[in-house]
């Protein structure tokens, strides 16, 4: 009892050697060797008389145990310094954890009034399963039952059965939380719906909301995961989102609806946009109500640029594995490549054909090393993939064409939860590339190019208004910049589409300030008018003069929420600004503007996520989850997206990347801005 806790290494760590040094460790001070019999060591304690093993494979941490019980139960006459050396950190790794008597005991008091929760544990196994799209099997699996007895043991038995059961009592309770949180929202709210095909080539139908919190983060919910028996129309669509709608208690907060820029897509935007008009819960009569999946139309341009030069990009790939299948030839290979004096610190890679950045990586890299792949081919008879000067023409003009695509695409790859005023520069940038093409000298993408050009073309018609004005409301863009944008496009024509945009912001503005309790401009003018009427009577009546005069110079002077935004300077076009921070700080100075920049930053532009921008196979959903019963399948799915949309929330697991610096980059196309 007169002992000083002791510091406990729980194991000594020894360092790889053929010569290791024989009993240097200091309980040998405390334990002697037994004579080993029949290959078998032994070693007996001094204090106690106790014989354990000690064979050089068993180390000694069990012996440096019992010299601590040992000394604990009863007062031997031992030199304490001798004891205490046993203790002492290696020399070779002094930073090793150690633990003293009282926070093992503090430890093992924790333990013993630990209560089981059966329930958490349960959910606990629930969320693994959905999170990590587990099969239910798992939890009869003997390696997971192992597992769970060991640590354990007390637990019940799982069953497939049960854990269903669980599932669906979870999404249950979340569902309520979700209808709480749209209720609660302090904004509109939008809808985005996407198709998922199995591998039976099965449709579903997801249905997402996006809206803006208490905290002014965006957020996004999966609402709806249904089957769709055939037909799958324009109608079955129409009808799965006005279900939607209805089930969840939003329509009437319902701000606009982002479709995947298919041809039944107007149908199905009439259908919806003519039942909520009826109901008159749409503002500025529907304008901002139908947009189309930006991402479809821009990741088909890309498909059907690579398509022109796919043999050349299987060549391209084939010379790649030659090279990276042996490590002699590998190595061969980057020795040509300094002695031809080119960059090395870029390795060669090969694509993901379902992700078309990865190709434009593998692409880029590959002419880095042009010269060594056709020095390769001369001196390497076995080298049967060289590609002709033509052909490398050819990738030459594909990669300055993916470009533009590429650059656009990483800036929401890089945002998991991008704003619609990112759009506006976006599609401009890739309609004035194209747009450059179709009057640039022939070649042989030009007939691919106005098709699609054609195409993206219809699509900036139908939707460059809703982009343009999303656009405004960036401090960095205003009318400025969406003017110069069109003066590109359009030369003299631009102001007929500036004015366009901007008077469908302020007949927007007008109906929030309407809906607001404030008192409108309006108002004001026609109080002051209603009382010169009744006082026209009195006296000589010009005595109420002063009155009318002030109040029509008050309503001459006095500028709209709107007016003042967009008289304030800009900030610098390419200097870093969250948009919503930028209107949390402006609630207070502008609480109606705030509120309809609020609703109009949130409208999605795309149906894709932000980290599949980049996937040009269609969004599939596995055998094993597509075999589930639609009521299982759609739970699994609100509730993977659920939790991670909650651990993302609360800050965990988040995935962002960090911006590169793309200063450098002079293909922006605005630099003369």
């Amino acid at each position: 009892e007169a002992v000083t806790p002791l510091n406990v290494v729980h194991e000594e760590i020894y360092e790889s050697s053929s010569k290791r040094p024989k009993t240097t460790s200091k309980v040998w001070d405390i334990f002697e060797k037994l004579p080993a019999q029949q290959g078998d060591s032994k070693a007996i304690c001094k204090l106690c008389r106790r014989i354990y093993t000690a064979k050089t494979t068993s180390g000694t941490s069990h012996l440096r145990r019992h010299i601590e019980a040992c000394v604990k139960r009863g007062n031997h006459e031992v030199d304490q310094r001798s004891i205490e050396a046993c203790f002492k950190p290696v020399k070779r790794n002094a930073n090793r954890l150690t633990l003293s008597h009282d926070t093992l005991i503090a430890a093992t008091t924790s333990l013993k009034n630990y209560k089981l929760d059966v329930d958490e544990i349960h959910r606990a196994i629930a969320m693994m399963i959905i999170v990590d799209e587990q099969p239910f099997s798992v939890v009869e699996d003997a390696g997971f039952r192992r597992l769970l007895s060991a640590a354990c043991p007390e637990f019940p038995v799982l069953s497939r059965s049960s854990i269903k059961r669980d599932i669906i009592s979870i999404y249950v309770k979340e569902r309520e939380n979700i209808r709480e949180l749209l209720a609660t929202c302090p904004g509109r709210i939008c809808l985005t719906s996407s198709t998922w095909k199995s591998d039976s080539d099965d449709h579903f139908n997801c249905v997402t909301t996006h809206f803006i919190d208490h905290e002014w983060r965006l957020q996004k919910r999966i609402l709806r995961f249904k089957l769709m028996p055939p037909p799958y129309d324009s109608l079955s669509v129409a009808d799965e989102l006005a279900l939607c709608m209805v089930q969840w208690n939003i329509e009437h907060k319902v701000f606009s609806v982002t479709l995947e820029n298919l041809s039944s897509d107007d149908c199905v935007a009439d259908m919806l946009r003519s039942r909520l008009a009826a109901k008159k819960y749409l503002p500025c009569k529907g304008v901002f109500f139908h947009v189309s999946c930006f991402f479809r139309i821009l990741n088909a341009i890309v498909q059907a640029g690579l398509n022109l030069v796919v043999d050349i990009i299987a060549k391209l790939r084939l010379g790649i594995k030659y090279v990276q299948q042996s490590p002699h030839r590998k190595k061969n290979f980057y020795i040509i490549a300094k002695t031809l004096n080119l960059d090395t610190q870029r390795k060669l890679c090969l694509d993901t054909p379902a992700r078309w950045n990865s190709t434009y990586n593998m692409i880029e890299v590959a002419f880095c090393y042009k010269n060594a792949f056709v020095y390769l081919a001369e001196q390497d008879k076995n080298f049967l993939h060289k590609l002709s000067e033509d052909e490398w023409e050819k990738m030459s003009v594909l990669y300055k064409f993916l470009k533009v695509f590429y650059e656009v695409t990483c800036v929401f790859f890089r945002n998991r939860q991008p704003t619609s005023n990112l759009y506006f520069k976006a599609a401009w940038k890739v309609h004035s590339r194209l747009f450059d093409m179709v009057r640039g000298p022939e070649n042989f993408m030009t007939r691919m190019v106005r098709e699609m050009h054609s195409k993206l073309n219809q699509y900036w018609s139908a939707y460059n208004l809703i982009l343009s004005c999303a656009a405004i409301l960036d401090p960095r863009c205003k009318i400025k910049f969406v003017e110069y944008c069109y003066t590109k496009l359009y030369g003299s024509g631009a102001q007929k589409y500036v004015s366009v945009s901007v008077n469908t912001l302020y007949g927007l503005f007008d109906e929030y300030m309407q809906n607001s309790a404030r008192p409108s401009q309006t108002t004001l003018l026609s109080t002051a008018a209603s009382k010169i009427s009744n006082d026209k009577d009195d006296n000589d009546g010009f005595e109420d003069y002063e009155t009318f005069q002030s109040a029509r110079f008050r309503t001459q002077v006095e500028k709209s929420q709107l007016d003042l935004y967009l008289e304030e300077p800009s900030h610098d076009l390419n200097s870093e600004i969250d948009v919503l921070e930028y209107w949390t700080l402006c609630s207070l100075r502008y609480p109606e503007l705030s509120k309809m920049a609020r609703d109009v930053l949130t409208i999605p532009v795309s149906t894709i996520a932000s980290d599949s921008a980049f996937d040009i196979s269609p969004q599939v959903i596995s055998t094993d989850r597509s075999s589930l019963k639609p009521k299982m399948l759609q739970a699994l799915v609100c509730l993977q997206d659920w939790m991670l949309a909650s651990d993302r929330t609360r800050g965990l697991g988040s995935m962002e990347s960090k911006p590169e610096d793309d200063s450098s980059s002079s293909s922006d196309g605005d630099d003369d801005y």
